[in-house]
C-alpha cells in the first residue's frame, strides 16, 4: 500500500487478493511472501499514527543533526579539492570588484609600502610553503575604515586607514600576521564552501521553491556559519601571536589593537553574539592572555 492505495497480492493460481486501504490485517502477514511482509511494515508507517510520528521525528532529527555536523568537514574537503588556479582567479575577481566599488589606490608613500612589505616578508617563511607567495595589496577605502582582510586565494589587502589608525608598526604587522593566518588555513575559501554545503543541503531536502521552512533552515545555516567564523578568527589570532613572537616582535600587538578599537569605537565595532562573524574584543583579548 503506497500513499493510501489498496494492497494487492497475486496468488500462485493467478487470482488477485485485494485488501482495502487503511485496514491492517497483522494475522495475515505471516502468510505473505517475504517481500510483501516488508511492504506491509512500511505501509503501517505510512498511516503515521503515534509510533509512525515518533519514528519520522527521529529520522528528521537525525538528518538535521547529521547535516549540522557535516557542514564543516564536507565544506573543508571541497575547499581542499578546489584547483589552486581557480581559487586564485576567483580571488583576483573579488579584488577587482572591490576596486570598482569601494577601494582606490593607496596614498601611502612608496617608501612606506616597501617598508611594510619587507616586514611582512619576514612572516611568509613561517606559513606553509604553498602560501609563501602571498601578495600584499595596498588600498584606501574610507567607507570601510581601519581594516585589512584576506581574500580566498593568496591575497591580503591592507587599507591606509588601518596604518593611520594603528600608528604602530607592531600593530600593523600583528594584523597582517592575523590575515596571513586566514590565508594559511584557507579560512575564506572554507567558509565559502561551507556556505555552498548549506545551499546544496537545503536544495536536496526542501527543493528549490521558496517556503517559510526553507527560510528557517537557511537562517539556521547562517548561525552555523557565524559560529564557525568566530572560531576561525580566534584561530588566526593565535597564529598571529605565535608568528610575531617567532620574528621577535610584540606578540600582544593584536591585544593593543583590540583595546584601542574598543576605546575609540565601542559597541559599534565590537563583535560577539549569535549573529556576529567576529568574537567580541573582550573574548579575543582573554583568549590571547591565556
Amino acid at each position: 500500500m503506497i500513499g493510501g492505495g489498496d494492497t494487492r497480492l497475486r496468488l500462485s493460481t493467478g487470482d488477485v487478493f485485494r485488501l482495502p486501504a487503511g485496514r491492517e490485517h497483522p494475522w495475515l502477514e505471516s502468510l505473505y511472501p517475504r517481500g510483501k511482509r516488508l511492504d506491509a511494515s512500511l505501509s503501517r508507517l505510512e498511516m503515521v499514527r503515534w509510533r509512525g510520528a515518533v519514528f519520522l521525528a527521529l529520522i528528521f532529527i537525525s538528518l538535521a543533526v547529521g547535516f549540522r555536523v557535516a557542514i564543516a568537514p564536507v565544506g573543508d574537503i571541497m575547499a581542499r579539492a578546489m584547483p589552486e588556479a581557480l581559487v586564485e582567479r576567483a580571488s583576483n575577481m573579488v579584488l577587482a570588484q572591490l576596486d570598482l566599488a569601494l577601494q582606490s589606490e593607496s596614498r601611502l608613500s612608496q617608501a612606506e609600502q616597501d617598508r611594510i612589505s619587507a616586514e611582512f616578508g619576514k612572516l611568509l617563511p613561517l606559513a606553509p610553503a604553498r602560501f609563501a607567495t602571498t601578495d600584499l595589496h595596498f588600498r584606501s577605502a574610507p567607507a570601510i575604515g581601519p581594516n585589512a582582510f584576506a581574500l580566498p586565494g593568496n591575497d591580503i589587502v591592507l587599507l591606509d586607514e588601518l596604518v593611520s589608525f594603528a600608528d604602530d608598526e607592531d600593530v600593523v604587522l600583528g594584523v597582517l600576521a592575523h590575515e596571513l593566518g586566514h590565508v594559511a588555513e584557507q579560512h575564506a575559501l572554507r567558509q565559502i564552501m561551507r556556505s555552498a554545503v548549506i545551499g546544496i543541503g537545503i536544495g536536496l531536502f526542501l527543493g528549490n521553491e521558496d517556503s517559510v521552512l526553507e527560510e528557517i533552515v537557511g537562517f539556521g545555516g547562517s548561525l552555523v556559519l557565524m559560529e564557525n567564523s568566530r572560531g576561525l578568527e580566534l584561530e588566526a589570532d593565535s597564529l598571529s601571536a605565535g608568528w610575531m613572537a617567532e620574528i621577535g616582535r610584540d606578540p600582544q600587538a593584536l591585544v593593543k589593537f583590540f583595546k584601542r578599537l574598543s576605546d575609540e569605537c565601542g559597541d559599534l565595532c565590537d563583535g560577539g553574539g549569535m549573529l556576529a562573524s567576529h568574537t567580541s574584543f573582550r573574548d579575543r583579548v582573554r583568549a590571547q592572555s591565556e
